[in-house]
């Protein structure tokens, strides 16, 4: 990007304000440089298109017979006392052309920086909005690749009656493996015979005997949700088992398994 003071020095270039040799080392740097020449073709657009944009103005009144009748006061061979007498009158009728001009450009230079500032504002919204959205791109994979870890330390496992007289109730657990505790539902369980309850197993393959995980109450309805964990520490979780038991439950299995299930 071209700064602002090598902007001006192309500007005092393009309206012949700079020395020979300023001239001739800006006029070899835009022959090299490609930015450069965009730079001056933009410019001397905007100094064109404020040329037809400027109402045409007529001169004053009786301006080309003042200027010649001055031009006639003044003799061939005039002292040097009597030359700066004429020069006032032409500074003051070229002054305001030269001040509008001057103006003009002004304004060039200030619609090429408002458009250069306009562009520069563009790319940089552009990419904010493209980091906006490549954020919450990644947001949407960590929340995903969370949500696959999650499934993948979840054990679902739904038992099925093993006795016909417990035909009509099932039963699903989601076992945390990570956490070592799970979540039981079972539906359509009748309540537990006088002096009896339910209790619920869980089976680790590298533990010779089922591990309590707890009595199951069971309402009128039948339906149980509960969540549960092992009395003892498990490793992992095979199977899971509901079998009837004496009041208060066992250590052991010792009743009847009327649910079973991995």
């Amino acid at each position: 990007m071209i700064d602002e003071s090598k902007q001006d020095l192309l500007v005092q270039y393009l309206l012949n304000e700079v020395d020979f040799s300023t001239a001739e080392k800006i006029r070899t740097e835009i022959e090299t440089d490609a930015e450069l020449r965009e730079f001056v073709r933009e410019t001397e657009d905007a100094f064109a298109s404020l040329a037809l944009t400027a109402p045409a103005m007529e001169p004053p009144t009786g301006l080309s017979q003042r200027i010649l009748q001055s031009e006639r006061n003044v003799l061939p061979f005039s002292s040097t006392a009597s030359r700066p007498q004429s020069r006032p009158k032409i500074i003051w009728l070229v002054l305001p052309w030269a001040l509008a001009a001057c103006f003009a450009i002004a304004c060039a230079i200030l619609q090429l920086t408002v458009t250069r500032l306009q562009k520069n504002s563009e790319q940089v919204s552009q990419a904010l909005l493209a980091a906006t959205q490549k954020n919450v791109l990644i947001q949407e994979q960590l929340a995903l690749l969370e949500k696959k870890n999650v499934f993948a330390e979840i054990q679902i496992a739904t038992l099925k009656a093993q006795v016909a007289n417990y035909g009509t109730a099932s039963a699903v657990v989601v076992w945390d493996k990570e956490h070592k505790s799970g979540v039981l539902q079972v539906e359509k369980l009748p309540p537990a015979a006088k002096g009896k309850d339910y209790q619920l197993w869980v089976i680790d393959p590298k533990i010779s005997q089922p591990v309590s995980a707890g009595i199951l109450t069971v309402p009128n309805d039948g339906l149980i949700r509960t969540s549960f964990h092992t009395a003892t520490p498990i490793e992992s979780a095979a199977a899971f088992a509901i079998s009837v038991e004496k009041t208060g439950g066992a250590p052991k299995p010792e009743g009847q398994i009327i649910l079973v299930g991995k």
